[in-house]
């Protein structure tokens, strides 16, 4: 038997150990069947991995579907030799778009970068698990306070 011709629910336990992007990049063209499967599934989004070309491709498939962005549950967001990339998908992008989103880990972001998220965050319904590291004293205040509102903190 081919890949191809599993069944949905086999596709859809095997996509839940991928990255978003590695998702789109491998079977977003394959056929219309694996195209409308992987807009019918929860996404895991990480920026954590990704290049600048990669960055450039999903982003552009992001802006042409907004569908695609209200299937993402969980989401990596990195500030770290990514030329960039973060800032442009927030100017892009405002985060209630991720309107399934629950879960958001940040990773070596700058204070603007998280008041921007923060205040968001607060309008998310379902929204519960802020995973972070590296902290300053601003951004500890700005998470403390989603903290007390509504959401599970990590710190690492």
């Amino acid at each position: 038997m081919k890949f191809e011709q599993l069944p949905n629910e086999i596709l859809i336990e095997c996509f839940e150990y991928l990255n978003t992007l590695d998702i789109f990049y491998s079977f977003d063209q394959l056929n219309y069947r694996f195209y409308t499967l992987i807009r019918s599934i929860s996404l895991h989004l990480s920026l954590r991995h990704m290049n600048k070309s990669l960055f450039d491709q999903y982003f552009h498939k992001m802006l042409l579907n907004p569908q695609i962005k209200s299937q993402i549950v969980p989401f990596e967001l990195l500030n770290k030799n990514i030329c960039g990339q973060l800032n442009i998908f927030l100017s892009f992008f405002s985060m209630n778009e991720f309107c399934q989103l629950r879960s958001i880990t940040l990773i070596d972001l700058d204070y603007n970068n998280i008041q921007q998220i923060s205040s968001i965050i607060l309008l998310l319904s379902d929204f519960s698990n802020v995973y972070s590291n590296e902290l300053t004293g601003e951004t500890y205040e700005i998470l403390s306070k989603l903290y007390s509102s509504k959401i599970q903190m990590k710190l690492t």
